[in-house]
């Protein structure tokens, strides 16, 4: 299967580029993509399961030279013509010269379990780097929900000189991300047992099966996995991740509307991911990590007045955040 996965992607480089204009940034769209065969089981039983989806990349580049490079991974094959709002940081990124291109894996939800997961995505990022000369450029990534878990997993990897292609990733910006598996165990469970709301349980049902899959069983039964595949855990004495992380410009930003959670999904800050961000946002902060911010907002997503969910990037100022990664990128160069 390895070795097939890979062969793919040798062909998907070779043969399924595409580059055209966009109309609405003037701008270069490159798109590479194979697609995959076969489903992701969501279930024990494999009861439910979904389809691959297309494996590759969509890279928009300024008309001019790309000063950087902003990356967000997904795990489904992404059209950036749709109304998504991670892809409104399109337009603010190419009118500072920054290219940004949205990697995905084919599998339509990744958590990046294992290095083999992250090796997949760091090759598609690497040759598109490569191919576009911007592997000398600074790199940095971006990610909303599991993609933010995802572009933390991808640091760990870096850091940890496992990338291929030597990509060191600068600064991270995360929006509303999991990032303690243990807690986000209970949480389910917790879901489970109120049976509130339809998709609350049914998240819950796949969550935990991809876990307990994944990660070798509950926390109870697999602590050290947890540990070592969740960027941050809030009872781990050890504070393992701290010292990889304690380095990385990072943002964090959410919006804990509690009486959402409470009225729409019977989530508590027990279960929301605020919980999550703000133990990483305190630990980063006491191991000397002045470059981590955690930004809370209030009733700033899009939407919020005819009851939408605070689980969103709209609360993310784009061009803003756009400006504190060149500023992250001025800091690099003076040093």
């Amino acid at each position: 299967m390895k070795s097939l996965i890979l062969i793919l992607l040798s062909l998907s480089f070779l043969t399924s580029c595409t580059n055209k204009k966009s109309e609405k940034n003037h701008h270069r769209v490159v798109e590479s993509y194979v697609q995959l065969d076969g489903k992701q089981v969501l279930s024990e039983n494999e009861s439910v399961s979904i389809p691959l989806s297309k494996q590759g990349y969509t890279l928009h580049l300024p008309d001019s030279s790309s000063v950087a490079t902003l990356v967000f991974f997904s795990g489904s094959a992404l059209d950036t013509t749709a109304i998504i709002p991670e892809f409104s940081i399109i337009e603010p990124a190419l009118k500072k010269q920054m290219a940004v291109i949205f990697v995905s894996t084919g599998k339509p939800i990744d958590f990046f379990f294992t290095d083999k997961d992250i090796s997949i995505a760091d090759k598609i990022l690497g040759h598109a780097l490569n191919k576009h000369k911007l592997s000398d450029k600074p790199v940095f990534l971006g990610g909303m929900s599991l993609a933010g878990t995802m572009a933390l997993r991808y640091c760990e990897y870096c850091f940890s000189n496992k990338s291929e292609f030597n990509v060191w990733p600068k600064a991270v910006a995360i929006c509303d991300s999991p990032l303690d598996m243990v807690r986000m165990w209970h949480e389910q469970e917790q879901a489970l047992l109120n049976n509130f709301h339809p998709n609350a349980v049914g998240e819950a049902r796949w969550v935990l099966h991809f876990l307990q899959e994944n990660l070798g069983g509950s926390p109870k039964e697999a602590m050290e996995s947890y540990i070592e595949y969740s960027p941050f855990v809030y009872n781990d004495k050890n504070r393992t991740k701290i010292e990889l992380f304690k380095k990385l410009a990072i943002r964090m930003y959410h919006e804990p509307d509690i009486e959402w959670w409470i009225k729409n999904r019977a989530k508590d800050y027990n279960t929301i991911n605020s919980i999550d961000l703000a133990g990483f946002y305190n630990h980063l902060r006491q191991a000397g990590n002045m470059e981590a911010e955690l930004i809370t907002s209030y009733n700033k997503r899009e939407g919020y007045e005819k009851n939408s969910s605070p689980h969103t990037w709209t609360i993310v100022d784009n061009a803003e955040l756009i400006n504190w990664y060149l500023e992250k990128m001025k800091k690099i160069i003076n040093r």
